[in-house]
């Protein structure tokens, strides 16, 4: 619930950037056509959400798998390193489950129903990233730590 909580907790650096990097520059190519006075078309829609959704939510797995290849030499850990590859991999498969259901659906001509899964991805990329970037450092910062203690922070 702590997790959940700090999602709109501003005074987080985390959630700063969240809310500003991810949700409001990151879906800058949804929302920019509409300021600019172009018509988009709910067909449209659909696939700005899921072009947008899916590279937070192929990073986010990444960064799940990566957050926890550092216990791969801990015994103790074995189970929670299967658990988590396999969640990743369930994750994955959701995830292009979702963009073919989102071409399938446009196709037919389901353009609410496309862009209700599409939005359903985005919910999915968004509170994985939040989950990931909560939890444990993401790999970039692990790099940025190990940099400044190696050579401090002149770098």
């Amino acid at each position: 619930m702590e997790k959940l909580k700090s999602v709109i907790n501003f005074s987080l650096i985390e959630t700063k950037y969240f809310w500003i990097a991810i949700v409001v520059i990151g879906t800058i190519g949804i929302w920019l056509p509409f300021l600019l006075g172009s018509e988009v078309k709910l067909s449209e829609l659909s696939i700005l959400f899921t072009t947008y959704y899916i590279s937070i939510y192929f990073s986010g797995c990444l960064d799940s798998v990566i957050n926890k290849i550092k216990n791969l030499k801990r015994h103790d850990q074995n189970d929670d390193i299967i658990k988590r590859f396999l969640n990743v991999i369930g994750l994955i498969l959701g995830a292009i489950g979702l963009v073919i259901a989102t071409i399938l659906l446009n196709k037919n001509g389901l353009y609410g129903w496309a862009t209700f899964v599409a939005l359903i991805g985005t919910m999915i990329s968004l509170s994985l990233w939040w989950k990931n970037n909560w939890e444990d450092k993401t790999y970039d910062q692990r790099l940025r730590d190990k940099v400044n203690n190696n050579h401090g922070n002149n770098w």
